[in-house]
């Protein structure tokens, strides 16, 4: 068999007719422009409060419910707790065995965007929202420290997983 191009999946091997997906169309930034531009902290090494604020995370995780795949609790729960799982491994570290433990976590924390990929790429319906995997893809982009895992990714995606409990999608009986 040869293989064939396929547009309906830009980059990726062939499929089974899926629709295009516009590679710019549901994005974060398209939301909140400007996310991440700065990274997660101030001048002073503080959390930038938008990333924890009501007012910035909750109109995020109502787009993110809109889509017609939805966002389920089950599915935000089970990215979270694989961040608390390498939270749990990084705790009670001192910061030099936390930086040399790094490494090892950072492949871990990398997984999650092969997870959201995988997710948002299932058909005839995907898993996730795009929306949702653009979050991901765009934070685990944007963690290079434990600190930015630590304090500022993983309260952000706290926020998330709080102010979204009342949009999330009810869970299939």
């Amino acid at each position: 068999m040869s293989a064939q191009h396929n547009p309906g999946r830009p980059g990726g091997p062939p499929g089974r007719g899926q629709p295009p997906r516009d590679p710019h169309g549901e994005t974060v930034t398209k939301y909140w422009p400007g996310y991440l531009k700065d990274g997660y902290f101030d001048e002073a090494g503080n959390l930038r409060i938008e990333y924890v604020s009501r007012e910035k995370v909750e109109p995020l995780v109502a787009k993110m419910c809109e889509d017609c795949a939805g966002l389920t609790s089950h599915q935000v729960r089970r990215y979270f707790g694989h961040c608390r799982a390498l939270e749990t491994r990084l705790k009670g570290l001192s910061q030099e065995e936390k930086a040399a433990h790094w490494k090892q976590v950072q492949a871990e924390v990398k997984k999650l965007d092969i997870a959201a990929a995988d997710g948002a790429a299932k058909q005839p319906t995907p898993k996730i929202p795009e929306l949702f995997h653009d979050f991901i893809r765009r934070n685990v982009a944007a963690i290079k420290t434990h600190k930015d895992f630590l304090c500022g990714f993983l309260p952000h995606f706290e926020a998330l997983v709080g102010f979204g409990q009342v949009y999330f999608k009810k869970e299939r009986g």
